[in-house]
């Protein structure tokens, strides 16, 4: 992960510390008047990806949107951890995302539908985790916990 592509955004004071995940969501009415909002809404952030803030920069900013302020950062792109047949992990097989079950009642739901993953988005498997034992209320079996990475664009 060392070598992925770093990002320079601002993101709320809150979410200002290494490791600290989250999902782009675009811009808000507020952020017209912003300016700093072409640092804010990097053109390289894609809407709906999931980042992890890799260092934090001592620039501080007033901000409309997050109580606080905002702080500049350097952001990669993260990983998501979510299950998939057993057929689809294979290590840096490219697959075409579709969550597993859809019962939002599941305690497995989070994994079958991750912040940052998008359904028939391409995905590649970085690493296969081990075998996903909890039982599926849909009767799914043979399941898999990966970490998946969007395929570029």
């Amino acid at each position: 992960m060392d070598d992925a592509e770093k990002i320079v955004t601002i993101v709320g004071s809150v979410l200002a510390h290494e490791g600290a995940e989250f999902v782009y969501a675009g811009k808000t009415p507020e952020c017209e008047k912003c300016k700093v909002a072409k640092v804010c809404h990097n053109a390289k952030l894609r809407e709906g990806r999931r980042y992890r803030v890799a260092a934090v920069r001592p620039t501080k900013h007033e901000c409309f949107v997050h109580a606080g302020g905002a702080v500049a950062v350097e952001v990669t792109e993260a990983s998501i951890t979510a299950v998939i047949p057993t057929s689809q992990a294979t290590r840096r097989t490219r697959i075409t995302y579709t969550p597993v079950c859809d019962d939002r009642f599941c305690k497995g739901y989070a994994l079958c539908h991750p912040d940052g993953m998008t359904e028939k988005g391409r995905y590649v498997v970085l690493e296969v985790l081990g075998s996903y034992n909890e039982m599926c209320p849909k009767g799914k079996k043979n399941l898999k916990l990966v970490e998946l990475r969007h395929v570029p664009t």
